[in-house]
């Protein structure tokens, strides 16, 4: 009965709950700023929307290595692959989603 399902479901889904505040945090901001109370003719500050990326990709890609022995351990576990699995999921989602600020040339 002492298998802490709660911390070891945490760890598990970690990277995404790291791509949910990602996305969530980038794309308001970038909506903000380019609403007509905020608008930034530039468009939104690529600066910290790239920093955030650089972040968020640096904490997945720390979680999917923390991960990395799970394929070659005997006793790894579904969520222990799931670890493994959504860390590498979340890198690619960060990664696809922080594009367009690299296509954003200002707000249209």
């Amino acid at each position: 009965m002492n298998e802490r399902f709660f911390p070891r479901t945490l760890r598990a889904t970690l990277p995404l709950i790291v791509w949910i505040v990602y996305f969530a945090f980038t794309y308001a901001t970038a909506a903000a700023q380019c609403s007509p109370g905020g608008l930034r003719p530039e468009g939104p500050d690529r600066l910290l929307l790239g920093g955030v990326t650089i972040v968020a990709l640096a904490i997945c890609a720390w979680l999917a290595w923390g991960a990395r022995t799970v394929p070659n351990s005997p006793h790894a576990g579904l969520l222990d692959w799931t670890r493994l699995v959504l860390a590498v999921l979340a890198l690619v989602a960060i990664a696809w989603n922080g594009v367009p600020l690299l296509l954003t040339a200002g707000c249209a």
